[in-house]
């Protein structure tokens, strides 16, 4: 697994100089992820489906969120209500698209790629990174964690990891020091990882290992690690957490990123009914908004020009802290969108993690949701 060329100079010295200067920047990251009004204000670029409409329906109190329908009798909503966004064809085309940036991405995931052959990268995570500039701004920061909450990351190791592995030995992975503080290393793609190797003095005594993201999340917050260091020898494109930032992550994520995982990948002709059926059984979360003059809580949903509305449903609350609207991430069980799917049902269905990569999801796909209201009714 030692596939790397010699070249004389230290990762270590690399880092090790920049490192505090970087944590400080990413600890002030961790109240934004308590707090939705640390998010900056970023404008919501509509999804590929010409969603153009952004509305906060009222929330029951009793039942969890409901959707409040209008009243049928009404009169239709004004013009400047539905032509003050973005008109829905040209929010469909490609340009938009590409001006999305951090903390926001692309309404489609990346292509699946492998910059060393035979060793996938995390594109989603590698293109996130690429927007990083020194100085980098909280909501980066987060855009780049939220991104990284799915898939897989690689890990350097001193020595051969699978000899490590068949014997049964704890992986001897490789680390940043910092005077008293260690951070441990990891890498979105094979190239980030030869690109670290090819500065140590001996490329050849170092292997390199993919193992799911969670893992690798995990055994930083248990380890006496100070935080991870993302592409360490990629700078200025690299990251470093503190473990107090990702130990939050880890607490409000699914331990699978079932959801996250199959929106971050590239579309297939069943894909929709994936992740109909995950949403079956993972929690998801709501964007709450109480800036209702009459004091109503109001959640998230969206709307196409056509009139059809889709719930909001977010994957983790970086995914709503994203968004910068100032909205709080509310937990949204299986049952409570069973619940409102089924008594509402001109709600035509879901948009899961607006702020990219996102996904519509029909109602004839959420079958599986539906059954869950029956259950309850029974």
């Amino acid at each position: 697994m030692a596939l790397f060329s010699r070249r004389k100079k230290s990762a270590d010295d690399v880092v090790a100089d920049q490192i505090e200067t970087q944590t400080e920047t990413e600890e002030s990251s961790v109240d934004a992820a308590e707090e939705a009004e640390a998010a900056s204000e970023v404008t919501e670029a509509a999804p590929t489906i010409g969603i153009s409409v952004q509305a906060f329906r009222g929330v029951g109190a009793q039942a969890g969120p409901e959707v409040a329908l209008p009243d049928p009798d009404a009169a239709p909503v004004s013009p400047a209500a539905t032509t003050t966004p973005a008109p829905a064809a040209p929010a469909a085309t490609p340009a938009p698209e590409a001006e999305r940036r951090l903390p926001l991405a692309p309404a489609l995931p990346p292509e699946q790629t492998e910059t060393v052959a035979g060793m996938k990268d995390n594109v989603l995570l590698r293109e996130s990174l690429k927007q990083v500039e020194q100085g980098a701004t909280n909501d980066q920061l987060l855009g780049v964690l939220r991104q990284a909450l799915q898939g897989h990351l690689y890990i350097r190791v001193n020595g051969d990891a699978r000899a490590q592995i068949s014997e049964g030995k704890p992986l001897a992975v490789a680390v940043v020091r910092d005077g008293d503080r260690q951070f441990m290393l990891a890498f979105s793609s094979a190239a980030a990882v030869r690109d670290s190797v090819q500065l140590e003095k001996d490329p050849t005594a170092t292997s390199a290992v993919a193992q799911p993201t969670t893992s690798v999340l995990q055994q930083v917050v248990s380890g006496e690690f100070a935080g991870l260091i993302v592409d360490n020898a990629s700078a200025p494109h690299r990251v470093v957490f503190p473990t107090e930032l990702l130990q939050k992550a880890l607490e409000q994520a699914d331990v699978d990123m079932t959801v996250k995982s199959i929106v971050a990948a590239p579309r297939e002709q069943d894909t929709a009914a994936k992740l109909g059926e995950a949403l079956a059984t993972k929690r998801m979360w709501v964007a709450v908004n109480e800036g209702n003059p009459n004091g109503q809580v109001g959640i998230a949903e969206a709307q196409t020009p056509d009139g059809k509305r889709f719930l909001q449903l977010f994957s983790h609350p970086l995914e709503v802290l994203a968004l910068g609207r100032g909205d709080r991430p509310l937990p949204f069980e299986p049952e409570q969108l069973a619940k409102l799917l089924s008594s509402h049902i001109d709600m035509a269905g879901v948009v899961v993690d607006p702020a990219g990569p996102t996904m519509v999801v029909e109602r004839d796909a959420l079958t599986s949701v539906l059954i869950l209201a029956v259950d309850l009714d029974a």
